[in-house]
């Protein structure tokens, strides 16, 4: 009986060792972890690292020691095949490509040589870039280019002249702002093609009820008013929801309802698309795709940091950038968010 007793003794303080020698060893790695991260976050601060986005994504960054633009992209093939492609602003302003080659210039005052075109841009002081006299873009003190007024990166903290060059010569030339610049033109035709339309509409409603003065039977109201519409705002995109969770496209015909409260989110033909628990979105499947705090702060599964904010105006704005994801004002946080953060209407 003592034998037995020992033996079970001995084999708890095993399995006690080796339990505190894996936490041990837990605790090791993550200290590990955190010391890497840590270091790698003193390292982007000494050598002034800046991110810069494009789409809403992270595109690569600025190193402020060496004047490097770094992108994440990698050469397809050559020499330096699955190297990082790097630019370099030189001090005398020379722009180099990372294969040896002279590719522009940043001189000072304002000029941004490149493509092979001296005075291929302009930076003025409040921010404006000019090309060919137009002006094409507007880079605010935040650090967000907006080409055409359409919000199209971010680099904050980047010297103007620099975001210049990244975001209207690296990503861009002359031809393929030409096109942006027809494609934007298009869905502006197109936008004041349905205000018109809506104009027209509401004039006819207006005309209607002159004629039709409204007629009472009792309690009994025959005329119904005419629910208050929203518009809608995402990239190009166009549409609508109502005061009752009617969602509408640019062409009114209607893609989806949303819930006065909780309950489940639908498409155009009635089939469960989501559901809104709380404040919690979440797919057909029951998967949180964001949660809404009463305030518009927008967070998602895994973390309780700020992804989003709904602004008072309805518009979404992204926190780690302070990119617009785009508009909604129905004074309802929730379906803002499911209209544009999780995009359920396809927008």
């Amino acid at each position: 009986m003592k034998k037995n007793l020992r033996i079970l003794v001995v084999s708890a303080v095993i399995m006690l060792g080796a339990t505190s020698a894996q936490a041990q060893f837990g605790n090791l790695v993550n200290k590990v972890k955190m010391a890497k991260q840590t270091a790698e976050d003193v390292k982007k601060k000494v050598d002034g690292d800046i991110e810069f986005t494009k789409g809403g994504n992270v595109m690569g960054f600025y190193r402020t020691r060496t004047g490097e633009f770094i992108f994440d992209k990698t050469h397809p093939d050559g020499e330096r095949k699955g190297k990082k492609v790097i630019f370099k602003v030189q001090k005398n302003g020379d722009v180099m490509y990372d294969d040896g080659r002279k590719v522009g210039e940043v001189l000072s005052d304002g000029t941004v040589n490149f493509h092979g075109e001296q005075g291929y841009l302009k930076v003025l002081g409040d921010g404006s870039v000019m090309m060919d006299g137009e002006k094409v873009a507007m880079i605010n003190d935040n650090g967000q280019v907006y080409i055409y007024d359409v919000l199209i990166g971010t680099a904050k903290g980047l010297d103007k002249q620099y975001a210049a060059l990244l975001y209207l010569g690296i990503y861009h030339n002359k031809e393929s702002l030409a096109k942006t610049k027809l494609e934007l033109a298009e869905v502006k035709k197109q936008r004041e093609a349905e205000a018109k339309r809506q104009q027209e509409q509401a004039a006819q409603r207006r005309a209607q009820a002159a004629k039709n003065p409204t007629k009472s039977s009792g309690n009994q109201n025959n005329t119904q008013q005419k629910v208050r519409e929203y518009s809608i705002e995402k990239g190009s995109a166009r549409g609508f929801v109502d005061a009752n969770g009617v969602v509408y496209n640019w062409a009114h015909t209607k893609v989806g309802q949303l819930p006065k409260g909780n309950g489940d989110i639908t498409d155009g033909t009635g089939h469960r698309i989501g559901s809104v628990w709380s404040g919690d979105i979440k797919d057909s499947s029951g998967n949180l795709l964001c949660s809404v705090s009463s305030g518009g702060s927008i967070a998602v599964k895994g973390s309780n940091a700020t992804v989003a904010e709904v602004k008072a105006n309805g518009r979404i704005d992204m926190s780690k950038d302070s990119k617009t994801l785009g508009y909604c004002n129905c004074n309802n946080h929730v379906w803002t968010a499911a209209i544009i953060f999780c995009n359920l209407f396809k927008f």
